[in-house]
């Protein structure tokens, strides 16, 4: 049997017709015949006696046919050698014809024995090569360190390898890493002389893992020394996952039980089975502390036993629908009777397990204690109560914002923008905000969303389509798990509040007198400006106008007509310049002009010099009319100065116009390198 594995891997090749050493023996023959013919004459020696050893040898390899004509062979020749001696009789030719005769027979026999047990070899050679070949479990034989001689063809349909593949590769390369030792355990036992097997994971041709049972056996030697070892692997990949299916079957069945026996120990909510009269089968701890009975003393008590009679009257009907199955389950919240009198709310949650035949095995009833929750429920009730009133009676609108739309707003909506609740219900609040406050409304949203409050003016349509300002208080609005579910706010009108701000922002940018811009404003501005032009490329110059004589006019006059003077020089200023300039008062009797958008500096001198001849104009007073001149330096702002650069350098060029006449224009660049510096101190107007 060994054997015939080892040599499995070898084809079966039909015998030739003639053996050639059938061949090598009918030539020796003939040649044993002519060397007897020749002796036969020379020297008298017969070697006829010895025609019967190469019919005998022959019986060995050749078949009965093949023997018979070599026996016919050997007869022939006797015959014709016999022709050739005369001193030979015919009895003697006769017995020895019939000797030959005879070990013919008999070497026939022996050849016909021989073919007979050749071919049951072939066939069974044949047998266990088809055997192996077919079997759905794979055969293979390895020399002794585990490198395979010969697979058989199964192993294609088993890993989907070629078997002349794996011919000379090493068992443990077709292994996972991790089974290599197992492996080597079952080789160390062979290679002792005992069979061996284990459940090993192969690695396929397409990279799958599959689980295989290997049988290994030795391989020995005549002497009885380990030559190798024989096999087989057997698919068993389906029943280890099937395996493996059920012990992870039995582990989750069990870690269930465990489970379901540690919830219904320490389950905060109490767990009761009942059968099918109420009576208790199994509470758990929790449900003895909520009942505030122990387990002797439920002996004899019913479900219903536990709740006034007032509720068991309503839970009864649901009772019923659910033990005649016609409910699968119901929930209520009822109240349970402790000793002392006292009681309890709970939240009851009653099901029922029946057996495959509808009939009921149990009822599982599960209650929570909500007394809390009952109380929290009632104080709500009043507390939302009270803020109904309170929100339906306020002078300010309160509103709730649910999933980007108003969900319900107060009815003091319509006293204070004319709108119907209804009208503002399920519309988002954008819808009532004028366009040029809707990035505004965005951010706050945004905000709103992030989870921060929120404080902002904005405005408001109102129901005749004109503009109202409102303050906006927002906060986010949170379910009771904490999550933002919504926005709550409320809005007053504060159009006198914002009307008000309003001119006080305008009283501290602007100068009190004269209505021109103040000097803080102005630097605020020329510091923007500056900016701009260092950015864009804006041409921007800056006039700096002092009033020629006017502390003389003050002097003279008295502050009233000074005052009035310096008004309409404001005036004249203001006239004269385009929407985009600025004039301030950053003194006493100083004036500054900043112009946008000028091409040159001989457009700003221009427009400069068109100021101060307005100006020159008589000037009506209370004091009769006055004439006022200015002294005008000009310069253009470069990008990168700060304020004061710029003033000063406007200052500078004024200076030097005051000092070479009065009454005149005078640009910076106009200057020589050796002009007098001017030390400048501003002064705030009060």
């Amino acid at each position: 049997m060994v054997s015939s594995f080892v040599g499995l891997n070898k084809l079966i090749v039909p015998k030739p017709r003639y053996h050639p050493r059938f061949v090598v023996s009918v030539v020796a023959l003939i040649a044993l015949f002519l060397v007897d013919l020749v002796l036969t004459r020379t020297l008298g020696i017969t070697l006829f006696q010895y025609y019967w050893i190469p019919v005998v040898v022959a019986a060995s390899f050749a078949t009965p046919r093949q023997v018979g004509w070599f026996t016919s062979l050997a007869i022939v020749l006797t015959v014709i050698w016999s022709l050739q001696a005369a001193q030979v009789t015919t009895l003697e030719l006769l017995l020895r014809l019939a000797g030959l005769i005879g070990m013919a027979w008999v070497s026939m026999h022996l050849a016909r024995k021989l073919q007979a047990e050749e071919r049951s070899n072939r066939e069974l050679k044949e047998h266990y090569q088809l055997l192996a070949e077919n079997a759905p479990d794979v055969v293979l034989s390895s020399d002794r360190n585990g490198r395979i001689a010969w697979v058989s063809p199964s192993v294609r349909q088993l890993l989907g390898h070629d078997p002349g593949e794996l011919e000379g590769q090493s068992i443990d390369r077709l292994l996972l890493e991790a089974d290599r030792g197992r492996l080597e355990q079952a080789i160390g036992l062979v290679l002792n002389g005992s069979s061996s097997g284990c459940d090993l994971r192969f690695r396929a041709a397409d990279g799958a893992i599959r689980w295989v049972s290997m049988a290994l056996r030795p391989l020995l030697g005549s002497g009885g020394d380990v030559l190798g070892m024989v096999g087989s692997w057997r698919d068993i990949h389906g029943e280890v996952e099937a395996r493996q299916a059920e012990e992870r079957t039995k582990a989750a069945l069990a870690a269930s039980e465990e489970r379901l026996r540690l919830t219904m120990e320490n389950a905060s909510t109490g767990i009761a089975l009942l059968d099918a009269t109420g009576h208790f089968l199994s509470i758990n701890p929790t449900g003895c502390r909520l009942l505030d009975l122990d387990g002797p003393g439920l002996e004899g008590l019913t479900w219903q036993d536990c709740s006034p009679a007032a509720d068991q009257a309503s839970e009864g009907p649901l009772m019923e629908e659910l033990l005649s199955g016609r409910r699968p389950s119901y929930r209520l919240r009822k109240r349970i009777l402790q000793r002392a009198g006292r009681s309890i709310w709970v939240d009851c949650s009653v099901s029922c397990s029946r057996h495959p035949d509808g009939s009921t095995a149990f009822v599982i009833a599960q209650f929570n204690d909500v007394t809390e929750m009952v109380q929290a429920e009632a104080a709500l009730a009043t507390s939302e109560e009270r803020y109904r009133l309170l929100a339906e009676n306020s002078s300010d609108v309160v509103l709730l914002i649910k999933d980007g739309v108003i969900s319900w707003i107060s009815p003091s909506l319509t006293c204070m923008l004319g709108w119907k609740p209804e009208e503002w219900i399920g519309h988002p609040l954008s819808r009532f905000i004028p366009a040029d406050e809707q990035p505004a409304l965005e951010r706050d949203l945004h905000t709103l969303a992030a989870g921060r409050t929120v404080v902002s003016r904005l405005q408001a349509l109102a129901h005749d389509h004109s503009h109202r300002w409102v303050e906006l208080h927002a906060s986010p609005y949170r379910d009771l798990d904490g999550h933002l579910d919504g926005i709550v706010g409320s809005f007053r009108t504060v159009d006198q509040e914002v009307a008000a701000e309003r001119e006080l922002a305008r009283r501290a940018c602007t100068d009190e007198l004269t209505g021109l811009v103040n000097r803080h404003e102005a630097l605020e501005q020329i510091t923007a400006i500056a900016g701009r032009v260092q950015r864009h490329g804006d041409a921007t110059a800056v006039l700096f106008c002092d009033l020629d004589n006017f502390k003389e006019i003050n002097d003279t006059f008295g502050h009233l007509p000074g005052d009035e003077l310096l008004r309409t020089v404001a005036t004249r200023i203001r006239m004269g310049l385009r929407s985009g300039d600025m004039a301030a008062r950053i003194g006493g009797d100083e004036l500054m002009v900043v112009l946008q958008g000028v091409r040159s500096l001989n457009d700003a001198v221009t427009i400069a010099e068109k100021l101060r001849r307005a100006v020159a104009e008589p000037i009506p007073t209370s004091a009769g009319y006055l004439t006022i001149t200015l002294s005008i330096g000009v310069t253009m702002v470069e990008s990168g100065e700060n304020p004061d650069e710029i003033i000063s350098r406007a200052d500078r060029a004024m200076y030097r116009a005051k000092q070479t006449g009065r009454n005149q224009v005078l640009a910076f660049n106009e200057l020589n390198g050796s002009a007098a510096d001017r030390s400048v101190s501003w002064q705030p107007v009060l």
